[in-house]
């Protein structure tokens, strides 16, 4: 079993127009994160706090990619009625894009679709989660465990972790400020079994005779 950590889970993309299956509230996807563990996790932000009108309180949420449906294109965010046609709704684009137009389409009460992030450009994953790293401005080595990536951004950002006394201080860092050492925590499922999102002490393995090769989450039919 080959398992690696990569972005876009469930075939999702960051700028999709989403319903949170559990709670039936809509948002739109903003962030992804894969962590140590292998699971994917995306930020989305709801227009709204469920169930107000105050606008000023919009709301960031993670979820599982499991628990998302991506909406259709008829289906609504920032509205009440699922109607959406090509004359209802809007989505800017491009250096065209001018605040008259705007200010008409919200007059118009016609409804905001973001433009689609197809990742074009974004960094590779380099540096693995569970990797020891060396932070070339804290001048100390970290411990990598998560990997995000915002939408329209072009670089990722990794999550870093290390002790100070008895406390654990976390950080985020661009691939370029840090130092590949060892892999630190490498995550192994058990053979012939299904494992999901939760490990136990069983599954973890120290030691510094690791490449980024010894990395597997989940059963090859498991994304």
């Amino acid at each position: 079993m080959n398992g690696n950590y990569v972005f876009g889970a469930g075939g999702f993309q960051l700028g999709d127009r989403v319903e949170v299956i559990t709670t039936q509230h809509r948002g739109i996807l903003i962030n992804e994160m894969v962590h140590l563990s292998g699971c994917n996790t995306y930020q989305v932000l709801f227009p709204t706090i469920p169930g107000t009108y105050r606008e000023e309180k919009m709301k960031i949420s993670a979820y599982d990619y499991l628990l998302l449906r991506r909406l259709e294109p008829h289906e609504a965010v920032f509205g009440t009625e699922d109607n959406l046609t090509d004359e209802t709704i809007f989505s800017p684009k491009g250096t065209d894009v001018n605040e008259e137009w705007l200010r008409a389409a919200m007059e118009a009460n016609k409804e905001p679709v973001p433009e689609i992030d197809e990742a074009i450009g974004t960094d590779e994953i380099k540096i693995q989660p569970g990797m020891e790293v060396w932070h070339k401005i804290y001048n100390k080595k970290m411990l990598v465990c998560f990997i995000s990536r915002e939408i329209y951004a072009k670089e990722l950002s990794y999550g870093l972790t290390y002790m100070a006394g008895n406390k654990e201080i976390f950080v985020c860092a661009n691939a370029y400020a840090l130092i590949p050492l060892q892999q630190r925590i490498s995550l192994y499922t058990k053979p012939g079994e299904k494992t999901g999102p939760m490990y136990g002490a069983a599954e973890l393995s120290f030691g510094s005779r690791f490449s980024t090769t010894d990395f597997a989450r989940y059963g090859d039919d498991y994304n």
